[in-house]
């Protein structure tokens, strides 16, 4: 197994005696979930300020067993990569093959890949020369090192990998394993090395795969055919009535009017694409920069904030109020234990909400700790509108006991969809943020006047599967998206609540209207002839 940071060079080689795989089956299998233990382990042995903020998987079939077993390291985000660094050629270094062959059991040893390269060039160079080096004795280990000593005087230090050239000859060296690297590709596919630009022979060098130039022209020569065809003119007429029964006819040679009309917004387009935010949910990070020192800090249940992705939509809001408790001994830490998802409906940017808050027994010993819901985009602030609607919400309980909230204690917490992923934040309003919240008549803007950072703070939060958490749903069979019958909800309208499962947002108790022409279609016309009509 070996793990490699391309910024500072440092390379975790760990050696899995023979041992390890004495009568065991399905080889393949073992090895892919047994790197993925010993990633984790390294991980996990790392202080935290060296822990990375990402790794690159440069082998597809690692990302399941990377997934799962990193599950304890949120932050840490999981990539594949089209890259194919052939790590491996580092085994053909006698120094490493030489620590291999002669372990006996289990070994993690640490090596630098780069030598004393950093002291007069940047990791971005050092990087390049090191998968030049690689690729070639991949391809050609023998005439590699040929490349790498060039004459008798060149020689290498006990403590490094690679020998000691100066920054001259490491130019001529690079040039000669790139042009190493190139003549066997066009050796294999034949084709000639000179007609490549400047992006194929990058990929090339990286390992990516490309198809040879033949195989390109074939797809052009393909797509422009069908290009051709469907320029071919045809005509269409049509003939039509107008109100004074004069006929109308019309030839047309393009498409225009004979489209169907396709909106962006279609919801059966985003119903489909809904399907696929449980998978976002493998990919949860948290933003922690610049969170407030003296604020609480919010745990959030990986089961409540799994389902909550799975019933939204990719471009509309949904939101829930939370409510929970602090843990004895850690007033300074509030545990979110119950998602309240109230009737709604929404836009991309905001949620309307009723003005009337949750109550239910289940709540009673439980504190409002503020709302959570989804956003289409990333912001790298709480918006306007955010800071609006969590104003006036504690304006308008400030006066009633049993459902107030404090400006301390209430957070305002984001889900936002993000390429393959979900990024979560937590604010909370400060005093000026709250008086200008409250004072906002702007909904629409993204900058309304007056609006600064200062009117809000991130506090830190954190997700937890160590305790479980429950939603709670109006009590109406559990309908609360109200975007498809938006003239049913009201801001004055009252609700009970009845601990279940959220519906998801396309649920089909949630859109009744779309059901309405199958009524139709239950009888045919040739049973209406048959009708009796009693008035005639």
């Amino acid at each position: 197994m070996t793990v490699l940071n391309p910024r500072t060079g440092q390379c975790f080689i760990k050696v899995i005696h023979s041992s390890v795989w004495a009568g065991q089956k399905r080889l393949g299998q073992l090895a892919k979930w047994k790197t993925a233990e010993e990633t984790v382990a390294l991980v996990r042995s790392l202080p935290v300020e060296e822990q990375p903020n990402q790794l690159i998987v440069s082998r597809k079939g690692m990302l399941d067993p990377l997934e799962v077993t990193m599950l304890d390291f949120p932050n840490i985000t999981i990539r594949g990569s089209e890259m194919q660094l052939p790590l491996q050629a580092l085994l053909k270094i006698e120094k490493i093959g030489d620590m291999i062959l002669k372990a006996t059991e289990p070994k993690m040893s640490l090596w630098s890949c780069y030598d004393n390269w950093l002291a007069t060039v940047s990791p971005y160079t050092a990087f390049s020369r090191l998968v030049l080096i690689l690729r070639a004795l991949h391809i050609n280990t023998e005439r590699a090192k040929i490349v790498l000593r060039p004459d008798k005087t060149v020689v290498t230090e006990p403590h490094h990998l690679w020998p000691t050239l100066s920054d001259e000859q490491w130019i001529k060296v690079e040039n000669q394993l790139k042009d190493l690297i190139l003549g066997d590709y066009g050796k294999k596919n034949n084709v000639n090395v000179a007609s490549l630009t400047a992006s194929e022979i990058r990929d090339v060098i990286l390992g990516m795969e490309i198809q040879a130039p033949s195989q390109q022209r074939q797809q052009i020569a393909e797509i422009e055919k069908q290009a051709s065809e469907q320029s071919q003119l045809t005509a269409l007429t049509t003939k039509t009535q107008n109100v004074r029964g004069d006929e109308i006819v019309v030839t047309t040679t393009s498409s225009y009017e004979s489209q169907a009309f396709a909106s962006k917004t279609e919801w059966r387009l985003r119903a489909l694409a809904a399907q696929n935010l449980p998978l976002r949910a493998r990919h949860l990070y948290v933003s922690s920069d610049d969170v407030s020192d003296v604020a609480f800090t919010y745990v959030l249940p990986k089961n409540l904030l799994r389902r909550f992705i799975a019933i939204a939509d990719p471009r509309t809001q949904i939101a829930g109020y939370m409510y929970g408790v602090s843990p004895e001994g850690s007033d300074q830490v509030k545990e979110i234990r119950a998602i309240v998802m109230v009737p709604q409906w929404a836009t991309h940017q905001r949620v309307h909400l009723p003005d009337a808050m949750p109550s239910h027994d289940y709540l009673r010993d439980l504190e409002p700790l503020g709302w959570i819901h989804t956003m289409p985009n990333e912001l790298q602030y709480l918006s306007p509108q955010d800071v609006t609607t969590h104003a006036q919400i504690l304006a308008r309980t400030a006066d009633k006991p049993r459902v107030r909230w404090d400006g301390d204690r209430a957070a305002i917490m984001t889900c936002a969809f993000t390429p393959g992923s979900c990024t979560l934040s937590a604010y909370r309003l400060t005093p000026a943020g709250f008086e200008w919240g409250r004072e906002n008549k702007d909904m629409a803007s993204a900058q309304p006047d007056g609006f600064t950072m200062a009117c809000f703070e991130r506090v830190q939060m954190l997700l937890s599967d160590r305790f479980m958490g429950f939603f709670m749903v109006p009590d109406n069979n559990g309908v609360w998206n109200y975007n498809f019958m938006g003239p049913m909800h009201r801001a004055d309208m009252s609700y009970g609540l009845q601990l279940d499962v959220p519906r998801d947002f396309y649920d089909e108790m949630h859109r009744p209207s779309h059901f309405v022409n199958f009524a139709g279609m239950e009888s045919s016309a040739a049973d209406e002839v048959d009708l009796e009509d009693e008035f005639a």
